[in-house]
């Protein structure tokens, strides 16, 4: 059996084993615990939000340093009352575009949460590769079930590829409730009447 040793050096005490080749000086050891300060927490990111929402900020749009590069998107940030503005600089501000924050704006007004919901959700369906058109479709009139969404956007591609109308694909989903085969069956039906 090993017996425990105790010697010094430039570096300070140190324990060691006889059979162990090597020794640790007390200096060099890490500490038991190592945590964050008694205290310490991260803002809530929620909370963040809400402050910004009831902060009034005081800017103009000509002091607005990334004004958005599509004229269209110019002409409509313009015409947003200040509220609207200061709600759309906090989430452009987040990293997201003037198009895409304006749009969502348009269909979830201006509470940022549903904001953000409504992009992040948008962003993760662009990202599996559905048409951001028909995402926006899907978004709008299955925004409580992922999984109808799911089935709605595949249905449009699927269609869409076979070359049918989209405002048809949309309609005939919507009546026959993502049914597959009656959808089918009505597209066809529309087509050959045409």
């Amino acid at each position: 059996m090993a017996s425990k040793k105790l010697g010094t050096d430039f570096h300070g005490t140190f324990s060691y084993l006889d059979d162990v080749p090597f020794k640790i000086g007390d200096k060099f050891k890490t500490p038991a615990k190592v945590g964050l300060p008694i205290g310490f927490s991260l803002p809530d990111c929620l909370q963040v939000v809400r402050e910004m929402q009831v902060t009034p900020l005081n800017f103009s749009v000509s002091q607005v340093p990334n004004m958005p590069s599509c004229p269209q998107a110019y002409l409509e940030l313009q015409a947003l009352s200040l509220s609207e503005r200061q709600c759309v600089e906090t989430v452009v501000n987040m990293g997201y575009s003037y198009d895409c924050v304006l749009r969502a704006m348009k269909k979830k007004g201006e509470n940022i949460e549903q904001i953000l919901d409504y992009l992040f959700a948008h962003g993760q369906l662009c990202e599996k590769g559905f048409d951001p058109l028909l995402v926006e479709e899907a978004l709008e009139m299955h925004q409580c079930s992922e999984e109808k969404m799911m089935e709605f956007l595949q249905l449009m591609s699927k269609f869409k590829e076979m070359g049918f109308e989209l405002k048809d694909i949309k309609e005939v989903l919507l009546l026959h409730n993502n049914d597959q085969d009656n959808a089918l069956e009505d597209l066809m039906a529309r087509a050959g009447a045409s």
